[in-house]
């Protein structure tokens, strides 16, 4: 039998797949309270929307999608967020909720289909490194989780479900850990893998735990530390993206070469608000004065002396079937700039929560996984004017989320040091050639992020006397 040469001091090799050992194999397999569950979150646009009483597709179903042909008024409303003159965000409610998370899309094109992977490559590298989403995975209990909510709303109103959706799992694991193993009220710690908007909505439910934000609310408390471990970031805009605000002022579109979602209809999202790129990155300034004062993304005056989003008089056609109840544009108008005011005042509320410095004293291991491969627009100037936007900087990044933003690098926009300054105290930082949505389709994210789960303990995790298993 020929022996392979192994250990060379000059071997410059390259590999395409990694060799796991011993201890790795056995973190894999192993089934037991010392395995924290892992909880993944999907990002914007990340889950189908349903209606919950005819069941029908409101996002999440594009086969039929073409680039020549408009949606339905019925379809842009179902979409909408709903807006009312004088009502708290919280309490405009519609029969959408979110369904199942989105983890293929098949996208039609001018006739020609297209089959893109949304989060069922994320999913593929948990199970691979041991999590099981139910029994038919061959477990005796459940060890991921998978939450999804409504990506349209306000990201506070979803940090309430997601702290009623982890005390349910505790408790689920909690009386499954007595059954097989004879522990009363074990501490159940998780772990979780957020992508994109996800990654904003976890650090909220950190700081806040599961209380939503109100006009005279907005301290951080850390009770959402109570129950997490480890927070693991995928492609997070944790400064923001400059692709918020214009697609809020232009419209969206999934992919080029689709029809575009029109402000009006994508201005009603709260949580669209929720990543505009913050003032002090600098990412959008004045086209004649740009290295004075930048313009201040969350100020409602900017919006509407600018006539951006829903505050421009040509939605009003889409306005007319948004709000059918309302018979003049003057009284159509009047509710969609009381909506963008609310959904601004919200936003900056957020913004305010989230760059405070972490607690040193929390104990959570915080990672991000960031594409740095793509040129990612990152600067704008606007016509004082006319209102009108155009992108002049990129940066690295993975194409929506620039690798600044990702780790919320003050010195963008801000004076420049020799070393990275974030509020958030980041573990480990993990720079990959990948696009926003590809960031977990390598073979060295599954690597890395098996790692980061099964092998790095953190703070928490180091001082905890649980039980210990052979």
């Amino acid at each position: 039998m020929k022996r392979l040469s192994v250990g060379s001091y000059q071997s410059t090799a390259l590999y395409n797949r990694p060799l796991f050992g011993k201890i790795a194999n056995r973190s894999f397999e192993y089934e037991g309270p010392e395995r924290n569950p892992v909880i993944a979150i999907h990002g914007f646009l990340g889950a189908k929307l349903m209606d919950s009483q005819t069941g029908n597709v409101v996002w999440g179903q594009f086969n039929g999608l073409k680039s020549l042909e408009l949606f339905s008024e019925e379809e842009l409303c179902n979409l909408s967020h709903p807006m009312g003159y004088g009502q708290p965000l919280c309490d405009l409610n519609t029969n959408v909720v979110a369904g199942r998370l989105l983890d293929k899309i098949e996208l039609k094109v001018l006739g020609m289909s297209f089959h893109l992977s949304a989060y069922d490559h994320l999913l593929n590298s948990l199970k691979q490194a041991g999590y099981k989403l139910n029994d038919k995975d061959g477990a005796s209990f459940s060890s991921m989780f998978v939450f999804v909510y409504d990506w349209r709303r306000d990201l506070s109103e979803n940090a309430v479900r997601l702290h009623k959706f982890i005390k349910a799992k505790r408790k689920e694991l909690q009386e499954t850990y007595k059954k097989l193993y004879g522990l009363e009220n074990y501490n159940v710690q998780f772990d979780i893998v957020a992508h994109s908007m996800g990654g904003l909505l976890s650090r909220y439910y950190l700081r806040c735990g599961g209380k939503e934000l109100t006009n005279s609310s907005g301290k951080i408390n850390w009770t959402g530390c109570k129950y997490i471990n480890k927070l693991i970031m995928l492609g997070t805009p944790n400064a923001g993206y400059l692709d918020t605000c214009t697609e809020l002022v232009n419209g969206f579109q999934m992919v080029p070469g689709t029809v575009t979602y029109p402000p009006a209809v994508i201005g009603t999202f709260p949580s669209y608000y929720q990543m505009l790129p913050l003032p002090e990155t600098r990412s959008l300034l004045w086209r004649d004065d740009p290295d004075g004062e930048p313009i201040d993304v969350y100020d409602p005056d900017v919006w509407l002396r600018l006539k951006w989003g829903l505050a421009d008089p040509e939605q009003d056609k889409v306005l007319k079937f948004l709000l059918p109840n309302l018979k003049t544009s003057a009284e159509r108008q009047k509710t969609a700039e009381e909506h963008l005011v609310k959904c601004l005042t919200r936003a900056k509320q957020f913004s305010e929560i989230m760059k405070k410095d972490d607690n040193p004293s929390e104990g959570i291991a915080k990672f991000i996984f960031l594409g740095d491969a793509v040129p990612t627009r990152r600067t704008a100037l606007v016509d004082r004017k006319t209102g009108k936007i155009e992108v002049t900087e990129f940066e690295p990044g993975d194409g929506k989320v620039t690798t600044s933003s990702a780790v919320f690098d003050r010195r963008a926009g801000g004076k420049w040091k020799p070393f990275m300054d974030s509020p958030i105290n980041w573990h480990s930082i993990y720079h990959l050639r990948a696009a926003h949505m590809g960031i977990t389709a390598g073979v060295s994210f599954f690597d890395s992020i098996s790692h980061c789960l099964l092998a790095i303990p953190s703070l928490k995790q180091l001082k905890a006397k649980g039980p210990i298993s052979s």
